[in-house]
């Protein structure tokens, strides 16, 4: 297709900083993508390549079978917590694709994101992750000493790990440091009071460190193929892991040295009585981490909802029916369900509502006690943590699953043109020149053409699903869109 210069470079652009600003704020690879191959589709170009590794997006343009491929790289900033500015990019891009932004305003928009200031300034951050510390506790039927004590011991080692990020200090010595932070937390809670269960602090502090990790966005890339970026992202969970077990060993030897005993007892329940207080904890656990991730306000009860009915299916269905690790991939399916039908209803990304479901999921208790039994018998430690990769793979899968079958059904009973779904599929999924649709079939009957044209190479690595595609009909490309657009080819 005929393109101006001018304007490819100025498609690219955008492509380029909303495809690296999904990926910096967690998106999974199959989600970058399709984001990517939408920006392009919907500004008439055809033959666009994408590519999306670990730390970088790769776009790349074949005009004709003559031309020099037009190709762009660009890295990946360093991992942030975000939710806002990941909401601005979608916005833009939803924006864009339906013709409500003109190229060059959304390209302006998309470049002052990085530089907008966060809606929640660090300490009201820092009080959000203290929270959720605090809450944490309570799950476990903490009383007020111990509930105070990880509040505050979370809310300290989050400010050390933005210190220490402000330094260019490397985040396996911040997750390092906070593991220790929360034992010595726990060591003085066991010197104050010595009848009261102190590990609960540690568990929480654990919790609080792990939420934030890009679990699930890894085991969906390599649940759906993109096994590069999938390496990459579960090597950062489990190096950012290992930080966290040196700094939690490291202050059990010193709490050993001194004779404090933080170890886990019979006082963490799992029953019925507890629900009031697991439907508490779920509203602190998803209103603390959504501050602290920069969820608008608004949102917010919304994330604290999913929570809730989280932790409330995964202490029901292990105290009365299944294991641990069926109960919370069930939670988890559940989480992925309800994340995918608010993300659409709110216009919100459903990465938001994913991780503010998860967190009362995290086995921080199983962690703890496979590091305590690894300085007794390294067999039933590694066990313990054996136990707690399998509930965190389970979490992760069910979440996926979850976000899958939504994806697949919603379709059929959305109203608004563009949907805020994931999409999730193989990156070798082939498309030979059929069109995405931006609708459902209704509101194209209704409105008229709602459709753009797909941009891909034939054999190349795509990651938009076979079931978001229609097949071919004679439609004009977008009004938006400037330039002539190629003539569609038979599909074989």
């Amino acid at each position: 297709m005929p393109t101006d210069s001018v304007r490819l470079h100025a498609v690219f652009d955008l492509a380029m900083r909303i495809g690296e600003g999904l990926l910096t704020n967690g998106a999974a690879a199959s989600e970058v993508t399709a984001t990517v191959l939408r920006i392009t589709s919907s500004s008439g170009l055809r033959n666009v390549s994408v590519q999306v590794t670990f730390d970088e997006v790769v776009i790349s343009y074949l005009a004709d079978e003559t031309s020099t491929p037009f190709t762009r790289v660009r890295s990946a900033a360093a991992r942030v917590q975000d939710f806002a500015r990941l909401s601005a990019f979608e916005d833009i891009t939803h924006g864009y694709i339906a013709g409500d932004l003109p190229l060059e305003e959304a390209r302006r928009m998309a470049e002052s994101i990085p530089r907008t200031p966060p809606a929640y300034k660090l300490p009201l951050v820092v009080l959000g992750f203290a929270v959720m510390g605090g809450a944490a506790a309570l799950s476990f039927g903490a009383g007020t000493l111990v509930v105070l004590a990880a509040t505050v011991a979370a809310g300290f080692l989050i400010a050390s790990g933005e210190l220490l990020g402000r330094k260019q200090i490397p985040p396996f010595y911040g997750q390092a440091i906070g593991g220790f932070l929360a034992v010595a937390a726990a060591m003085l809670v066991s010197l104050i009071n010595p009848n009261v269960n102190s590990s609960i602090v540690v568990v929480s502090c654990i919790i609080v460190q792990l939420c934030g990790l890009s679990s699930i966005a890894a085991v969906q890339d390599a649940v759906t193929g993109w096994y590069v970026t999938a390496a990459g992202r579960i090597l950062e969970t489990l190096m950012l892991t290992i930080g966290l077990v040196v700094g939690v060993r490291g202050g059990m030897l010193l709490a050993d040295g001194l004779g404090v005993d933080i170890s886990v007892n019979e006082s963490i329940p799992i029953s019925l009585i507890t629900i009031a207080w697991v439907v508490v904890s779920g509203i602190g656990m998803g209103i603390g981490f959504g501050v602290g991730t920069q969820v608008p306000w608004r949102v917010l009860p919304w994330m604290a909802l999913v929570a809730t009915i989280s932790a409330l299916i995964s202490h029901v269905v292990t105290g009365l029916l299944l294991e641990r690790v069926y109960a919370v991939t069930l939670a988890g399916l559940v989480t992925g369900l309800l994340a995918v039908v608010l993300g659409d209803r709110l216009r919100r990304p459903t990465l938001l509502f994913v991780m503010g479901g998860i967190i009362p999921l995290v086995p921080g208790s199983l962690i703890y006690r496979g590091l305590l039994l690894l300085g007794e018998d390294v067999s039933a430690g590694g066990a313990q943590l054996f136990g707690a990769a399998e509930i965190a793979i389970g979490i992760a899968a069910g979440a996926v699953l979850g976000q899958l079958l939504a994806s697949r059904v919603l379709p059929y009973f959305r109203r608004s043109e563009i949907a805020y779904t994931p999409s999730i599929s193989s990156p070798f999924t082939t498309m030979r020149r059929r069109r995405l649709s931006l609708g459902s079939r209704s509101l194209r009957r209704r409105n008229g053409p709602q459709l753009v044209e797909p941009s891909t190479m034939t054999g190349e690595m795509t990651a938009l699903s076979p079931a978001m595609f229609d097949e071919l009909e004679d439609f004009d490309p977008p009004a938006h869109a400037t330039g002539t657009a190629a003539d569609p080819e038979e599909t074989p």
